[in-house]
């Protein structure tokens, strides 16, 4: 059960092939969203975006957003955590 925060999308790839069901996916760029809403492959667990990553209030990717607030709640939900840059 691991939280992988995407910063950018470099590392696209390889976060999505480490993806389990039990993680969680968590969006913090809005590069990476682009990229992470074209690639071939879906996440396999669930995905959220940080509110401030989206990039206009009428963009509606399919992604539950998540505040600070949430961020934070999900870290402590997590015992692992990892970054892509």
């Amino acid at each position: 059960m691991t939280l992988h925060m995407l910063f950018g999308s470099a590392q696209l790839e390889s976060c999505l092939a480490l993806l389990g069901t039990d993680d969680t996916l968590m969006v913090m760029d809005r590069n990476a969203l682009e990229s992470l809403s074209m690639a071939a492959v879906a996440p396999p667990c669930d995905v959220v975006v940080l509110e401030d990553t989206r990039p206009g209030p009428d963009a509606n990717e399919g992604f539950a957003l998540i505040d600070t607030a949430g961020w934070l709640e999900l870290v402590c939900q997590h015992p692992h955590s990892m970054s892509w840059y």
